[in-house]
């Protein structure tokens, strides 16, 4: 009989990232300078994730859909603190063994449909993108592509340039809310029903910093703390949250409690870091389809609003309610236990076990998954800690 201790088993994860991106996803030649690549979402990734005990490995190169489309690519992007993935120069895509493919258009093409053809060029967004997501798959099976909803050019919002009037800045909110979030909206439906098999999911990142920051505090920051010009590139601060917001999509985790938010970020930011976690995840997991699955998780749990179970009769999980432990009996096959709170956050991950210490967990009900080799669901047991 093995006894599991819950804070032994925090599953680490792995991602090994390659980005389709441009410069509101990595902001080098800034006007405000900053110590290292603070207005870069990778550097904040790093080290959100080694606050995690995480791995991370990136790779990434500039431009825009049509010249991404122009394969192979090519890895342009070093940081001083974030492994990178590869190394274009002496080996193939294929030998870096990426996870996960981070993508993300031009902020100033919404004028159009998603499937209309940039000017000049017999390209679209969403064919420019298929291109690029075909490519990868043939160099590497096993793939999950992410969406980067970034924010809109602001430039058109402006009389008088940078920074925005108040009126202006609500009409620039108004937009990044309505047109140019539906437009991304449009984009994703159009890539994801080309590949009904593979993960390819949207992170929200441009609408859940604009709401944020019209809650208070955070509607106290002031906008040139945020952006510093009307591309509008970030300032280290909108950066963080960016990095924030793709971290925990990315590992379907709530960002981790114990960070330590650095003196660049806003005080306000940094102050209230709890809450913007806490406000950032639950954005995520009401990001839905009309369905109620989740447009952001590739590995969301299979949790029910019921709550229903999924078990084989001769497989038994007690006692439940349970205080302390609870046992697994009935499974002798070698398979993956998984444990989540109700909202959809992973406790941890693990290969079978048949006792499992909950003595740190707090009273309320989890969910626990039990899945074969191949993923699929062996049971479901709804879990009540006492």
């Amino acid at each position: 009989m093995i006894v599991f201790m819950l804070n032994q088993v925090i599953a680490q994860k792995s991602k090994r990232i390659f980005i389709f991106g441009h410069s509101l996803i990595n902001h080098e030649f800034q006007v405000n300078l900053t110590p290292s690549q603070e207005t870069s979402v990778p550097h904040w990734m790093h080290f959100l994730a080694e606050a995690a005990g995480n791995d991370i490995a990136v790779s990434g190169q500039y431009g825009f859909l049509p010249q991404h489309a122009s394969l192979p690519p090519i890895a342009q992007w070093g940081f001083d603190f974030v492994d990178g993935a590869w190394e274009s120069d002496y080996e193939p895509f294929s030998a870096a063994n990426f996870n996960s493919i981070l993508i993300t258009p031009g902020n100033f093409i919404q004028w159009q449909g998603p499937s209309e053809n940039y000017p000049s060029k017999t390209l679209s967004p969403v064919s420019a993108t298929i291109e690029i997501f075909n490519w990868c798959l043939q160099q590497e099976a096993s793939l999950n592509f992410y969406i980067y909803e970034n924010w809109p050019d602001m430039a058109g919002f402006l009389g008088n340039g940078f920074p925005p009037t108040e009126s202006e800045w609500e009409s620039y909110n108004n937009y990044l809310n309505g047109d140019f979030h539906n437009w991304f909206l449009e984009y994703y439906k159009l890539i994801k029903e080309q590949y009904p098999d593979a993960c390819v999911k949207m992170i929200p990142i441009g609408p859940i910093i604009s709401k944020l920051l019209s809650k208070s505090p955070f509607d106290q920051i002031p906008i040139e703390n945020l952006y510093e010009d009307d591309a509008p590139h970030g300032r280290a601060t909108t950066y963080f949250l960016a990095s924030l917001i793709t971290y925990m999509a990315m590992y379907e985790e709530e960002a981790p409690a114990n960070f330590q938010v650095e003196a660049i970020i806003d005080p306000v930011v940094a102050n209230n870091y709890k809450a913007v976690c806490d406000f950032i995840w639950e954005e995520l997991n009401i990001f839905k389809n009309e369905q109620g699955a989740s447009e952001v998780f590739c590995e969301a749990p299979l949790v029910t609003t019921s709550e229903t179970d999924i078990i084989f009769e001769d497989i038994k999980v007690f006692p439940n309610p349970a205080s302390i432990n609870f046992q697994i009996s009935g499974v002798e096959e070698v398979h993956q236990v998984e444990l989540y709170r109700i909202d959809g956050t992973l406790i941890f991950s693990t290969r079978y076990i048949n006792v499992i210490s909950i003595d740190d967990l707090e009273r309320g009900v989890y969910i626990l998954l039990g899945k074969n080799k191949d993923g699929s669901l062996l049971y479901q047991k709804k879990l009540v800690k006492q």
